[in-house]
């Protein structure tokens, strides 16, 4: 599973429709609020992160991450 945060739609919406058109899973979120819901049910084998999203940007998020 592939996770790709990202708030531009038309980038999230390409990027995903690429992945899983190769045969690849993968979901697209638009906030970070969506994305950690998302991630405490299941966790992917890849993230994808923008850096500048509206609730909280990319690097913060890594560093939870990686915490």
């Amino acid at each position: 599973m592939i996770y790709l945060l990202e708030d531009d739609e038309s980038i999230r919406e390409l990027i995903v429709y690429t992945f899983n058109n190769v045969g690849l899973e993968a979901k697209g979120f638009a906030l970070p609020s969506e994305f950690w819901r998302e991630i405490a049910n299941e966790l992917p084998d890849l993230i994808m992160l923008d850096i500048m999203l509206p609730e909280e940007d990319g690097i913060s998020i890594l560093k939870k991450i990686r915490a």
